[in-house]
């Protein structure tokens, strides 16, 4: 990214992206980190299980809540990338024109829906953590812990999805790869 793509706003506002920017690199290095660790230890509860005969508790248990922090520690950033699902039959079947109005409208929808379950996210983990609600399994351990992913990463992804409009309506072309920033 540049730093002039943001002159209307300031250099604080590049700042401001640049520091986004790693913040949702950082949760990009994190799920791969905990992906590398479910297979590990998927991995090893199948070395326990068949070669010596022993279960290992609670490694599904922790396996799920990694593959929950996975996803939303890596949306924001594979959406930054430009790598998430699309139906590119419908959107090569339009006009540039409302080709880029489709995604700009598409991304302010989706962003606003990601703040909005960042909002009722934190909502529910205070109230949780109030509460001090805890999950009945194998290894018992509070509910927060499994919810508090969800609101940080749906803020990160709504911000990327706003900025993503911002990019798609500055664009003449159809998508903002080259200016969405370091990939």
């Amino acid at each position: 990214m540049t730093e002039t793509e943001f002159n209307s706003d300031g250099a604080r506002t590049s700042v401001l992206i640049r520091i986004i920017d790693r913040i949702i690199d950082a949760g990009a290095f994190l799920a791969a980190s905990l992906l590398i660790a479910v297979m590990l230890a998927t991995t090893i509860k199948v070395v326990f299980r068949y070669g010596l005969h022993e279960g290992l508790i609670g490694v599904d248990q922790i396996s799920g809540t990694m593959l929950l922090y996975i996803a939303f520690l890596g949306a924001a950033w594979v959406l930054r990338r430009e790598e998430h699902v699309t139906l590119d039959i419908v959107l090569n079947s339009v006009r540039p024109t409302l080709r880029r109005r489709m995604l700009v409208a598409s991304s302010v929808l989706g962003g606003l829906i990601c703040l909005t379950l960042a909002v009722a996210g934190t909502v529910e983990v205070i109230s949780s953590l109030q509460r001090g609600v805890k999950i009945p399994s194998e290894l018992e351990m509070p509910r927060a812990v499994n919810l508090v992913v969800i609101p940080l990463g749906c803020f990160f992804l709504g911000l990327q999805f706003l900025r993503r409009a911002w990019l798609f309506a500055q664009t003449t072309g159809s998508s903002p790869s080259s200016t969405a920033g370091p990939g």
